[in-house]
């Protein structure tokens, strides 16, 4: 493991923790890097919101002109592992000129949130640990590697996981159950699995996951589902931290809906999201559920 990978690991191990990023810092001045160093102190000072507001403005003028002027340098590796395909993804900032959408993607020092090819994330995982500490990724072909996606460490760093190819190669059931047999997923907060191909034998599969008890939000989303769906996530003992649940754009009936509502399992549900039911007599359009305040964790 290389010095970078090394504080990089530090920074996704402790993602809420700026000493990791400081130290990092500190190296990186010692190593002839001070712009890049200066950059990472002054977003997480940023991040902290303290001092008044003409402070944070003159921060955030000097965050600006050193990833302007540091743009290929600081910009170009990911540009490079995002490929051609960057307007696809919707990671357009990563031209060769500045743009300014660049700022908000850097939080506290580094890009924390990426769109790429599932493939060629599992290309390039070692220059990736390099180069940033991602927290979220979004995923485009995971339908061709789920299996090889699931045995993959990285996956172990992230909190929010996005399967977002709706045509080319969607997630199916059977991808499902690969990642659902992941040991890599317990540190996810939120799932967005909406508009692929997973069926209700794929919910199944999920719904047997020791890992979704960590999970807050779940969109499932127009994927071919029914009531036996529901019926897997009402059963499963594993949604008990489940917050948010989309659901729209499936086959679901009236009754389908309230067993998932009364289930004990989701009990701090507070957000729940399903589209018109299928039922006798006219079709009920309403979609959204929320839970009283009095029945709120």
């Amino acid at each position: 493991m290389t010095h970078e990978e090394a504080f990089i690991q530090a920074m996704r191990e402790a993602p809420n923790d700026d000493a990791p990023r400081l130290i990092y810092a500190d190296w990186l001045e010692e190593h002839g890097q001070a712009d890049r160093a200066e950059f990472i102190r002054v977003q997480c000072r940023l991040a902290r919101g303290t001092g008044i507001a003409s402070e944070q403005a003159g921060l955030r003028a000097r965050a600006e002109g050193l990833l302007r002027g540091h743009w290929n340098e600081w910009v170009g590796p990911l540009r490079a592992l995002v490929g051609p395909w960057r307007d696809r993804y919707g990671e357009r900032w990563l031209g060769e000129e500045y743009h300014p959408e660049g700022l908000h993607r850097f939080r506290r020092g580094f890009v924390d949130a990426l769109t790429l090819d599932a493939a060629n994330f599992l290309r390039n995982v070692t220059p990736l640990k390099r180069l940033v500490p991602l927290r979220e990724l979004r995923l485009w072909g995971a339908g061709r590697c789920a299996d090889r996606l699931a045995g993959e460490p990285y996956l172990a760093s992230l909190s929010v996981l996005s399967f977002t190819d709706y045509y080319d190669a969607p997630l199916t059931a059977s991808d499902a159950a690969a990642l659902a047999d992941s040991p890599y997923l317990h540190g996810l907060s939120a799932l967005y699995l909406g508009r692929n191909s997973l069926g209700d034998d794929g919910v199944e599969a999920l719904a047997r996951a020791p890992w979704l008890e960590h999970v807050h939000v779940l969109d499932l989303s127009d994927n071919g589902l029914s009531d036996r769906a529901l019926h897997a996530l009402a059963d499963s003992p594993y949604v008990v931290n489940l917050r948010k649940l989309f659901l729209q754009n499936n086959y679901f009936s009236s009754a389908g809906i309230a067993v998932l509502r009364s289930s004990l399992h989701l009990r701090f549900l507070t957000h729940l999201e399903h589209g018109p039911v299928i039922q006798h007599g006219p079709v009920s359009s309403r979609n959204v559920f929320l839970l009283g305040e009095s029945e709120r964790p």
